[in-house]
């Protein structure tokens, strides 16, 4: 089967099936959209939630965990969001929803989930740390919620590739290189579409699109905070092959941001206590 023809059906399966793929939990989704609202209860977020069980241990979990738990667990949803608050009980509802979906069937596609997971949630992790250290503390959510869905389209491709694989009428032979492969062409493009599918802001949709482009937006905070989240993991060998002789100081995100050597070392620590976290909680 060549490239074409694969990227032709992954195009019709966007068409069809972008919207019912278990990319993002539907509660989750709902859940984002009602708290961009101005009137928006903290009952309302909870009464949400609890539809779905699943969704709710995975958030208390999330919620008690070492990153974003206080001194004393909480055990409801209702809790959850008087101690932490709607905007950070919604983020943390999204990240549950993709621990949900961190399972497959077909090895090709379930060798790449860790990875993309461990990456996924340090981003996030890091995303609300860099913002808050930057000065951009009113930021610290849509931070987090940047780092998370910055490659979600590599978590729509994966799940298409497993339906692909195990399609009894044409059932498509995968190798993890041919994996990579497509992971890397159309990652930042399906992100970016699924995004607007989803009618989610416009700056996820951006920082999806462009968080490996040659050329950005320096003034763009929360696309500068990903890059350089990226960055990293790619120094420190988060979700993929380590480049140790990445120097940070000298990026042109770490110098956007006003980072210097010490608060990037720092950066680096927390990034590699999230992945311990990440690994516990998977």
């Amino acid at each position: 089967m060549s490239e074409k023809s694969l990227k032709d059906l992954i195009e019709e399966r966007f068409e069809t099936d972008s919207l019912q793929l278990p990319v993002f939990n539907p509660v989750a989704l709902e859940l984002q959209k009602l708290n961009q609202s101005d009137t928006v209860s903290m009952n309302q977020i909870a009464d949400l939630i609890m539809k779905d069980q699943s969704l709710v241990s995975h958030l208390l979990r999330l919620a008690n965990s070492s990153f974003y738990g206080g001194l004393k667990q909480v055990e409801t949803v209702s809790a959850a969001v008087v101690r932490l608050g709607m905007n950070r009980v919604t983020s943390l509802a999204m990240l549950a929803s993709l621990l949900l979906v961190n399972k497959a069937h077909v090895k090709a596609v379930s060798a790449c989930l860790p990875a993309l997971w461990s990456r996924t949630f340090v981003c996030a992790t890091g995303g609300r740390w860099l913002a808050e250290q930057t000065g951009y503390k009113s930021l610290a959510e849509e931070a987090f919620l940047a780092g998370l869905l910055h490659d979600i389209g590599e978590l729509f491709l994966l799940k298409v590739l497993e339906r692909l694989a195990v399609d009894r009428s044409h059932p498509l032979p995968l190798t993890e290189s041919l994996v990579g492969e497509i992971l890397d062409a159309m990652h930042q493009e399906m992100g970016y579409r699924l995004m607007v599918k989803w009618e989610l802001p416009g700056s996820y949709a951006r920082i999806a699109r462009d968080h490996h482009a040659r050329e950005f937006d320096e003034n763009d905070t929360l696309l500068v905070i990903t890059r350089l989240l990226d960055i990293v993991c790619h120094k420190l060998g988060i979700g993929q092959t380590a480049d140790p002789d990445i120097v940070l100081a000298a990026t042109p995100e770490a110098q956007a941001l006003g980072l210097k050597e010490i608060k990037l070392a720092q950066l680096e620590i927390l990034l590699e206590d999230a992945v311990a976290e990440a690994n516990e909680l998977s």
